[in-house]
């Protein structure tokens, strides 16, 4: 019995088998074509405010805010990027409103960085430039630039958008060879910006860690750079991109690069361009460029207690506007020496980390950058410096854009 049992085993495991390699039925499916109406769009118009507004870069959030300047309050804040899962890090903005667009730089920042704003300078993706609707900020072009795009500017006639790359992980890893740390800026046709297939940009090498930028009227043929790794100003001609950029000292005793002694980060030009100003991080001082001699007024240097970002000057340009980090404050120098220096401190719940300002209509609005973990804000000021609004925004807000006219 037990030999019988053993040879109906067998069999049964035998026909498991054989019923296992049978092939699989081969199922047909057959799809009518969709007859309805499309998908609809469902991005609608951004409300901008009849009065001022601004569009602040909201680097940690992936958003852009709109803030409408008179009720200090954000009335939109809209996602960008290209990638919806990780950081896209969109750090400053360009705006063209006449041509109804904006262009934005995405940095995709390395969290956890050191020195001022490191977090920007140590990312080893490349970055994009990305051109947006400015009625929706809906993505229309975009295309590939180096890693760690800095500042971004537009021409005044919309015919070239530049970025800088504060590349500091160049530096970094080229310390002993000055040619190979330096980065470069990219030059952008914007009317040739495609959602796929855009030309590449045309790359710049100009110094090491360039940040700020400042482009001349009407066509950007002169581009200025805050050279924060070496100490530097470049002046970059546009026109001639053989030339090689003009290099010109901050101050006295710079002798390479590396650990920055003045680390120029900002600049900002006066309406006849005449004269700019350069914001040093690391040196603690407001220093004065006369772009007509190329060099620097010594005696106009302004010190600061905390480190200089982002200036502004008034209307009539007959005061400067200084926010400092660490002290955090706003410093409102009187450049025709009338009046002391005023110095407005914040308390953290005012504005932690100011990181920049703009004067309109003798208001002041600072961009507070907080502590790149919780939202930061908004801050509006009075002439007196009294507080106007507060107004929340995303995680670490890098840029002010203000804009006097409604947006059609």
């Amino acid at each position: 019995m037990a030999r019988d049992c053993f040879f109906c085993r067998a069999s049964l495991i035998a026909l498991v088998f054989a019923a296992g390699c049978e092939p699989e039925p081969i199922t047909k499916v057959e799809v009518e074509p969709y007859e309805g109406d499309p998908y609809p769009d469902q991005v609608t118009d951004i409300a901008y405010p009849v009065g001022p507004w601004a569009l602040v870069t909201d680097s940690y959030s992936d958003t852009v805010s709109v803030i409408d300047l008179v009720a200090g309050t954000r009335v939109d804040a809209r996602p960008v990027g290209r990638n919806p899962v990780d950081l896209d890090g969109p750090h400053h903005l360009a705006l063209d409103t006449a041509g109804g667009f904006a262009y934005v730089a995405l940095s995709y920042p390395k969290i956890g960085g050191t020195g001022p704003h490191a977090s920007h300078g140590a990312s080893q993706i490349f970055g994009y430039v990305q051109k947006l609707a400015l009625a929706d900020l809906s993505v229309l072009g975009q295309v590939r630039v180096e890693q760690n795009p800095g500042d971004i500017a537009i021409s005044a006639d919309g015919k070239r958008v530049v970025t800088s790359h504060f590349d500091l992980q160049r530096a970094i890893e080229n310390a002993d060879d000055y040619e190979k740390a330096k980065s470069t800026i990219a030059i952008i046709d914007p009317s040739e910006l495609e959602l796929e297939g855009s030309p590449a940009a045309k790359l710049v090498t100009t110094c090491v860690a360039p940040h700020g930028m400042q482009l001349t009227k009407p066509s950007a043929s002169t581009i200025y750079l805050a050279c924060y790794g070496e100490d530097r100003i470049a002046v970059v001609d546009a026109d001639n991109l053989d030339a090689p950029p003009e290099l010109i000292d901050v101050g006295a005793g710079v002798s390479g690069f590396g650990s920055p002694v003045y680390g120029p980060y900002a600049l900002r030009l006066n309406a006849d361009e005449s004269r700019m100003v350069v914001s040093n991080t690391a040196s603690k001082d407001v220093r004065f460029f006369d772009t007509a001699t190329k060099t620097f007024d010594g005696e106009a240097t302004i010190i600061t207690l905390g480190a200089p970002y982002f200036v502004d000057y008034s209307s009539d340009e007959s005061k400067l506007y200084i926010p400092t980090q660490q002290p955090d404050a706003l410093l409102v120098v009187d450049l025709t020496g009338v009046e002391e220096t005023v110095t407005r401190t914040f308390t953290d719940a005012e504005c932690k980390l100011p990181h920049a300002v703009e004067e309109l209509d003798g208001n002041v609005f600072v961009v507070c950058e907080g502590d790149h973990e919780a939202p930061g804000n908004l801050l509006a000021l009075d002439a007196d410096l009294e507080v106007l609004s507060n107004t929340p925004l995303g995680v670490y807000p890098d840029s002010l854009t203000v804009v006097a006219e409604a947006q059609r």
